[in-house]
């Protein structure tokens, strides 16, 4: 009875709560109208990070952290870029590790439970001559991309006498005529590519196909050599640079009548400048294939945009390239091809040249693509960033055109085109030069505190010319941390970062306002001191004193008050002059002299003087009446004085 009472107070709430809502009006009215169809939405494909990207747009990066592919560890966390090409490259090695034990001891991971099969979670089958393989297995291993497998595989179909047909020698020829008949690199090493791909890019233009290989002989091998097979090793050969091959195949197809599709046109004209050597001569050709593709029929697309672009970069330095390009872009652009990034990355490598009058070319591209996403659509695409921030450093001059570069790299997801880590250390390499000589002191800092070490570390040189800008703009209190980074970025060892930053100090007039920021100073110097000293003697770059940043140390410490150890470096050096190259200057000397005189240490200033007048300086003599005019030297002192002197010059 009790539980009938309590459900049906229950259900009076819900009522009046339904009522008091106005629910059951709705109610009402959607049973009227439940005659009216009901449509239903079509489904949006969603990825299996979709969510994860949702959720991601909603916070910012902190860029106060370290990557996130490092540990959030100060421990664990590299600085340095050998460190973190270390740490990434290290890290995936165990990865790989464990793939080579999958791959060796396969016998020893056969448990399946998962259905369906995961097959990377199982070792690589592999092949010999008696395995029992055929055309299956010869086109499965072409959709995984196993090049030397499919290739092995192939030849153990020929050894075996296994029919292949021509549609599957024809899939393979265009898989090894597109990487060479060499293996890519796994999609998982993903650090590994990272850091390779801007080694392999400085290796220049040279030829690499494999003459005589698996691709050729298969394009022997199919009988009825139509224009898939022609095209096929046509593009393979420009790809690798194979140009006399490449050029006699093209020569025959035409010759044949064989059509030709628009990427081998493209690849063709990539290779169109090395058969020629004069620029006109290079044009002329360049015309004459674009010709045949109006004549046979073929469609132009961005690829002949960029090849033809690509050709004329060869002749950049020919006086009518400038006004050909723009004419090229001007009319394909009529045509409705939208250029790429590697279209823009072209021209100006055209328009900005190093030796040639300044353009504004990337500023009108600039006002094109502001604000604009961009996806890769050209492997040269990822040229584009570098190419730019490298105009507005050494061509333009312009942070504020460099600072609309950065503003569109980080437009969308238009980061993942900067390329490799190559090409994103010398981008902000350029960046920081540009923005140290171009901004005041606190809005580089700005810069740097956003971007250090969370995406860059700054090599020594643009660290040095930091440190010169801070003395430029008098803005020491930044020398602190930046001595601090210099540390952690394993630059302290670099002689020439080390020289700069006393150059720095020596520079820094203290007060009364800033005696926390004088200690500091004063710190640095010496501990520049005790690491110098104590470096090891089997160390490979191995900091010497030079007179100059031995007279930097002691100004530093003179001024800043920091006496004693003044006093202790000074001594070090006067006893052991062969471990300095030079001697101190004479403003270092009188620094010492003045702190000398202030103490009342007239021991010491006596022997400043000989130093100075030992180290042959005209400003010794100088420096003898500056301090007896100080100081109450004794008759020992003034004729020590006198016979460093050989002159009475302190009486």
């Amino acid at each position: 009875m009790a539980s009938n009472v309590v459900k049906s107070s229950l259900f009076q709430n819900i009522v009046t709560i339904c009522r008091s809502r106005g629910f059951h009006r709705r109610l009402s009215m959607s049973m009227q109208h439940h005659s009216e169809k009901i449509v239903i939405p079509n489904r949006i494909p969603r990825s299996s990070t979709d969510i994860l990207q949702a959720l991601a747009s909603t916070v910012k990066t902190d860029t106060s952290g370290p990557h996130y592919k490092y540990h959030d560890d100060p421990y664990l966390t590299p600085a340095s870029n050998i460190d973190k090409r270390s740490y990434s490259l290290s890290k995936e090695s165990g990865r790989k590790a464990a793939k080579w034990v999958l791959n060796t001891h396969g016998d020893l991971f056969q448990h399946q439970p998962e259905d369906p099969v995961i097959e990377e979670f199982y070792p690589k089958i592999t092949y010999n001559e008696e395995s029992n393989v055929s055309e299956a297995t010869l086109e499965d291993l072409i959709q995984k991309c196993f090049v030397s497998d499919a290739i092995q595989v192939y030849q153990i179909c020929e050894s075996k006498g296994v029919e292949l047909s021509e549609k599957i020698r024809q899939d393979l020829l265009e898989f090894v005529c597109y990487y060479n008949c060499e293996d890519t690199l796994d999609k998982d090493w993903v650090e590994e590519r990272w850091y390779r791909q801007g080694v392999k890019g400085r290796g220049g233009i040279r030829k690499t196909w494999k003459d005589n290989g698996v691709a050729e002989e298969l394009f022997r091998s199919i009988e009825d050599k139509g224009s898939k097979a022609f095209c096929a090793l046509i593009r393979g050969m420009s790809s690798y640079f194979q140009i006399d091959r490449a050029w006699q195949l093209y020569q025959e197809a035409q010759d044949k009548g064989i059509p030709l599709d628009t990427d081998t046109y493209n690849h063709v004209l990539r290779i169109a400048p090395f058969l020629r050597e004069s620029s006109d001569l290079r044009w002329q050709l360049t015309k004459d294939i674009m010709k045949t593709m109006a004549e046979k029929g073929v469609t132009p697309n961005l690829g002949t945009l960029n090849s033809t672009l690509e050709a004329l970069v060869q002749s950049a330095g020919w006086r009518h390239t400038r006004d050909i390009s723009l004419q090229v872009y001007s009319e394909f652009c009529s045509l409705g091809i939208k250029p790429s990034l590697a279209t823009y990355y072209y021209l100006l490598l055209i328009h900005c040249r190093e030796r040639g009058p300044v353009s504004n070319m990337l500023i009108s591209i600039l006002d094109q693509i502001e604000g604009k996403k961009f996806e890769i659509q050209d492997i040269k695409d990822t040229f584009f960033f570098v190419t730019a921030m490298d105009v507005c450093c050494n061509h333009l001059k312009n942070f504020s055109v460099a600072h609309r570069v950065n503003e569109v790299l980080h437009t969308g997801d238009n980061y993942n085109l900067i390329g490799d880590s190559y090409k994103e250390s010398i981008y902000h390499r350029h960046y920081f030069a540009l923005a140290c000589s171009s901004l005041s002191a606190e809005e580089f800092m700005e810069i740097y505190h956003e971007m250090v070490p969370h995406i860059y570390t700054p090599e020594p040189r643009i660290m040095m010319e930091i440190i010169s800008s801070l003395k430029v703009h008098d803005a020491y209190q930044y020398l602190p941390q930046l001595w601090s980074d210099i540390i952690v970025f394993d630059h302290a060892s670099q002689e020439k970062v080390v020289a700069e930053a006393l150059t720095c100090m020596s520079c820094y007039q203290p007060s009364d306002d800033n005696a926390e920021l004088t200690k500091q100073i004063s710190g640095i110097a010496w501990d520049i001191w005790t690491r110098v000293q104590n470096q090891r003697e089997d160390r490979r770059n191995k900091i010497t004193w030079s007179g100059k940043m031995i007279s930097d140390v002691l100004i530093t410490l003179a001024q800043c008050n920091d006496y004693e150890k003044a006093v202790e470096v000074f001594t070090e050096i006067s006893n052991n002059q062969l471990s300095v190259l030079g001697s101190a200057s004479p403003k270092a000397l009188e620094a010492l002299g003045t702190a000398a005189s202030e103490k009342e240490d007239s021991n010491f200033a006596v022997k400043v003087v000989i130093y100075a007048a030992d180290a042959g300086h005209q400003e010794a003599a100088d420096l003898a009446k500056q301090i007896s005019s100080k100081l109450n030297l004794s008759q020992e002192q003034k004729v020590k004085i006198t016979s460093a002197l050989g002159v009475d010059v302190i009486n």
